[in-house]
């Protein structure tokens, strides 16, 4: 499997970014992004540093997406298990330093993990429903 294949399926499948919004934050055409994925055209070197940056990939898998090219079928779906992982990981943490700057939320959700189960389900249903309308209105 090619470096440009593994970025591919890193885009689609982990990172969940269309082809065309990936080009966008590349600064390159969706047309020339095709190429890149499909091999068609060999990745510059500053396009897989924008990548790494953009598909948030850590040092050392984008190192081993890099340089180590494999038709291995085992050793690619241990790797996409490891990258899932990671991708998950940061994720959260992500969530986490949200809510660690927002002290008023992380009370609110506290509060409402205290709530027995059958309150707790129409409160989250609440939430989720106040949460969508505020979304909206920040638009």
């Amino acid at each position: 499997m090619s470096v440009a294949h593994i970025l591919k399926y890193y885009r689609e499948e982990i990172v969940e970014i269309s082809q065309k919004d990936a080009a966008y934050q590349l600064n390159i055409l969706p047309s020339t992004l095709s190429n890149y994925e499909n091999g068609r055209r060999q990745l510059p070197i500053d396009i897989l540093r924008k990548m790494k940056d953009i598909y948030k990939i850590d040092h050392d898998t984008f190192m081993a997406i890099v340089l180590y090219e494999t038709t291995n079928k085992e050793v690619i779906k241990e790797a996409k298990y490891e990258i899932v992982q990671k991708v998950m990981k940061a994720e959260d943490q992500e969530i986490i330093d949200f809510l660690r700057e927002n002290p008023l939320l992380l009370n609110e959700i506290r509060s409402m993990s205290q709530l027995p189960a059958n309150k707790l389900n129409n409160s989250i249903d609440m939430f989720i429903g106040l949460m969508r309308v505020a979304k909206i209105h920040a638009k």
